[in-house]
């Protein structure tokens, strides 16, 4: 289903399948909330990570939260300081806890990318978010 508003409205098909948000960040987004994507009301998060394609280089640490934004806010509901210095894909932490909840309206989800040392030169990574979807209501 076509919005024309990527990453503006939430996404709802109506059979039966996964759904996902995948955005690209860099090392420019460093000290920012970069939005992922909007899922809908009732909608249940079951998977998702981050693939590192080019290693974060800081010479601190490089980390990523992972939340939401919607009738509550977590920054990291779905994943806590997932370290992002090497190729590959590192799965959310979070998704066992109580923090992933389903929300009452259409929720945005967050990444925030962080580096404990201000000089990274490289790294892009994908977030990647599995849901499916309330098709029930």
């Amino acid at each position: 289903m076509a919005t024309n508003t990527a990453g503006t409205n939430a996404r709802f098909y109506e059979t039966q399948q996964v759904h996902y948000l995948r955005k690209r960040i860099t090392f420019a987004d460093y000290g920012t909330t970069v939005t992922v994507g909007k899922i809908p009301a009732g909608a249940s998060v079951i998977d998702g990570g981050v693939h590192v394609v080019t290693a974060f280089n800081s010479s601190g640490t490089d980390l990523l939260d992972v939340g939401f934004i919607g009738s509550t806010t977590d920054a990291d509901a779905y994943a806590t300081d997932l370290t992002m210095a090497a190729v590959g894909y590192i799965p959310f932490d979070e998704l066992g806890a109580t923090t992933n909840i389903q929300q009452t309206v259409d929720t945005t989800v967050t990444c925030a990318p962080a580096q404990s040392v201000a000089d990274a030169t490289a790294g892009v990574a994908d977030v990647i978010v599995a849901f499916v979807v309330d098709n029930d209501n």
